[in-house]
């Protein structure tokens, strides 16, 4: 009897992995399409527009994801594409990047406008919700409660 070695599978070449990579950079377009689209719409202020394209953003990276996952369990590297798909994708991922971080930014700078404005109206309400204070006989602080009163300046 002889023993079986197991060699190792061949590495996949470019026509096997073609589909899969091209794929993928069509979906780093359309990642990188919506992600400035989402970008412009919250700097113009249309904040309510950006939903769907908040759901539509997950479902496009939760895919691209997955595209690289068996892009990679297939033992594919971006060394094996040839060189025009390589070029490609190099370029796809350097404007998916610059997308990706001018949207986060601006997501950032969005989210802390917003809570520095909601910090600015609650500061407003205590101080008009503040009471009044005054001193007793023995010059401590006291609350005074307020009394409407009206005063006739004619006399």
């Amino acid at each position: 009897m002889s023993a079986k070695t197991a060699s190792p599978a061949p590495a996949p070449t470019a026509p096997q992995t073609g589909g899969q990579t091209t794929e993928i950079l069509d979906l780093m377009m359309r990642l990188a399409d919506l992600l400035t689209h989402e970008t412009e719409q919250v700097r113009s202020g249309h904040v309510r527009d950006i939903e769907p394209l908040q759901r539509e953003k997950i479902r496009l990276s939760l895919l691209y994801q997955r595209r690289i996952k068996e892009l990679e369990a297939s033992g594919a590297t971006i060394a094996t594409l040839p060189a025009p798909l390589r070029a490609q994708i190099v370029a796809a991922s350097g404007r998916l990047a610059e997308a990706a971080g001018k949207n986060e930014r601006t997501l950032r700078i969005g989210r802390e406008a917003t809570r520095r404005l909601i910090d600015m109206v609650v500061a407003s309400i205590r101080a008009r919700l503040k009471p009044t204070s005054r001193y007793d006989a023995r010059r401590a602080v006291q609350s005074a409660r307020m009394v409407p009163c009206a005063v006739d300046r004619r006399l």
